[in-house]
């Protein structure tokens, strides 16, 4: 005789469908897959510039070796401005990654688009 007990289901037949959500999270990572990397990178690339920037203007202030203070100055405050301009391209860029991302899953909203109505 058959049993009539169903089998017990394994774990991946028992997946549930990802939310539109957090497919969108899945598909950008899979676009970029490093971008958390790099983020990472350019916060303490540049918190180590902004310590550094604090300390060479504090021994400029002073007046202390003006020859090369200021010179390491500069260089601090350059790279602080570097890690800030490349964290804001990268946000960029993972904002155009997303719409595109929602664009092909047919997700697109239409919030982005303000409607005006025939009254104005």
């Amino acid at each position: 005789m058959a049993d009539s007990d169903p089998k017990p289901r394994s774990p991946l037949s028992q997946r549930r469908d990802p939310s539109s959500a957090e497919q969108v999270r899945l598909l950008t990572e899979l676009a970029a897959p490093y971008r958390s990397l790099r983020c990472f990178i350019y916060l303490a690339v540049g918190f180590s510039a902004t310590i550094g920037a604090f300390v060479f203007f504090f021994r400029a202030l002073a007046g202390r070796d003006l020859n090369t203070t200021l010179p390491s100055l500069a260089l601090q405050l350059g790279i602080l401005a570097g890690a800030i301009g490349l964290n804001r391209l990268e946000n960029r860029s993972h904002q155009k990654v997303i719409r595109q991302v929602k664009q092909r899953l047919g997700m697109q909203q239409d919030s982005q688009e303000p409607q005006r109505s025939a009254d104005s």
